[in-house]
């Protein structure tokens, strides 16, 4: 559904990094993975990938599954280091003085770079005039600097290019599991040494870039995230970064590793406030300098997001027993009100494009309907003027964006929100269609998020139990759904 055109290729090349390169002696892998998780696989034939200037027709079907439609199928690569994915193949491989090895790996597997590059990373950001894409500007980089970084990339590559359809050789499904083992065993030295000695600035963002891309990769192939483990396990580093002693230390691809993992940790926490790892000092620092890293990843403002992070770090603590119930009311009455008073008008923006708004207007009412889910979830009926209120306002918004642009396919969480939270059988197919186009544009499909709605809407329907709501929280029994959302 892209309709504009391919990103422009430019020199990855970081003269201030290189002083900073990572050491590229590789650990030892399992027998069966053999001596490099790439060895002697040669470039698949017949690579077939949705060109970033025409990925589909602006004109959808209604019908959500769909088979793919205007597709390129495009003959592989005539050596290593050249892609064809895009009409025009500029070389941005950056040059990498002392380290052989690695370059020469980004030169063997430039497909998968270059998939990453001009396509998966576009489905992965709002990149926009006068904005730029942050995987391109801050992961690809790391990429071409460390061994771990490099294979977690090209794992998650390889598994769009199957998952999505493009293309299903299950080549790519032995290529995607070699890279993420290889990129696990990195990082697990990278954790190693903090305990030991600590890292370096560098090495720091190695490990959020790397675990960033792990959960990703788990949600591009499930829909769940069985890196949730991860994802906690660096909230210390996340909170360090966040509360320097020195601010000049943290650094613009530090500060949207915190802001991306930060908002998957948020995400998690919808499902279940106990599950919410991030502390507030880290929301803190992405409300008041990771604007415009959470703005371009998501569309959501900076505090929009920080609100509804206080209410659920109190959810949390009301199901620990540390907040009385009275308080944690107070809380939720003191939160709906802001949430129905802040005006998105008066917000700052990246750009001056409308979406901005009314991206922000999905999200406010995306949480206001966790807000009124709040502290028990069957109470409330899905035929509260409330609910039906910010259900209608999300599937407004949907009907109001072009559909072949950036911005609406940052409406996936409002719209699951909204899908949940209603029992309209109109808009229960409009919700269904609309999360269709979005699987169908990027072509992540969100197994795991497609059942748990199904499972609610048949519930709902039932209603065995004769309750005024059905939760869609009650269904989660995976410890990160959130992070596919």
């Amino acid at each position: 559904m892209i309709t504009a055109a391919a990103p422009r290729r430019r020199s990855l090349a970081d003269p201030s990094r290189n002083s900073a390169t990572a050491s590229t002696r590789s650990l030892p892998l399992s027998a069966d993975l053999g001596e490099s998780p790439s060895g002697s696989v040669e470039d698949p034939g017949g690579l077939t990938v949705a060109s970033a200037t025409g990925s589909a027709s602006s004109h959808a079907s209604l019908s959500p599954d769909r088979p793919e439609s205007n597709i390129l199928s495009l003959p592989s690569p005539t050596s290593p280091a050249r892609s064809v994915f895009s009409p025009v193949y500029i070389d941005s491989t950056p040059p990498l003085p002392g380290n052989p090895d690695l370059h020469n790996e980004a030169l063997a597997n430039q497909y998968l770079i270059d998939h990453f590059d001009q396509i998966l990373s576009e489905y992965l950001t709002i990149h926009v005039h006068s904005t730029v894409n942050p995987f391109r500007e801050h992961v690809l980089p790391l990429a071409y600097q460390h061994h771990g970084v490099l294979y977690a990339l090209m794992g998650l590559s390889a598994c769009h290019l199957h998952v999505s359809g493009k293309n299903e050789s299950q080549q790519f499904v032995t290529l995607s599991l070699r890279y993420r083992v290889s990129a696990l065993h990195y990082l697990g030295s990278l954790l190693s040494k903090e305990e030991a000695s600590g890292l370096t600035i560098p090495e720091e963002e190695y490990v959020l870039g790397m675990v960033l891309l792990l959960v990703l990769h788990d949600v591009c192939e499930t829909g769940v995230s069985s890196h949730g483990a991860h994802l906690t396990g660096v909230s210390f580093l996340c909170k360090r970064l966040a509360c320097p002693t020195n601010s000049s230390t943290r650094s613009k691809a530090s500060m949207f590793f915190i802001s991306a993992l930060a908002w998957l940790d948020m995400l998690r926490g919808f499902s279940g406030a106990e599950k919410l790892a991030y502390s507030e000092d880290v929301r803190k620092c992405v409300r008041d300098h990771g604007s415009l890293s959470l703005h371009t990843l998501v569309g959501c403002p900076p505090v929009i997001f920080h609100r509804i992070g206080q209410v659920l770090d109190a959810g949390k603590s009301s199901l620990a027993g540390d907040l009385p119930l009275e308080q944690f009311q107070e809380l939720l009455d003191e939160a709906e009100k802001f949430f129905r008073s802040w005006d998105p008008d008066q917000a700052v923006y990246p750009t001056g494009h409308r979406e901005w708004r009314q991206l922000a207007e999905a999200y406010r009412h995306a949480c206001l309907l966790r807000v009124l889910r709040f502290p028990d979830g069957f109470a409330l009926s899905c035929e509260d003027a409330r609910i039906k209120a910010s259900v209608s306002a999300i599937l407004d918004v949907c009907a109001d964006i072009p559909r072949d642009n950036a911005f609406y396919r940052r409406l996936l969480f409002p719209l699951f929100l909204a899908g949940a939270d209603t029992s309209s059988p109109h808009q229960l197919h409009y919700a269904s269609w609309c999360i269709g186009e979005i699987k169908h544009m990027t072509g992540f499909q969100h197994p795991a998020m497609t059942e748990l709605l199904t499972k609610v809407w048949e519930e709902r329907r039932t209603n065995a139990g004769g309750r005024a709501n059905v939760p869609w929280m009650e269904f989660v029994c995976f410890p990160a759904l959130g992070s596919a959302l």
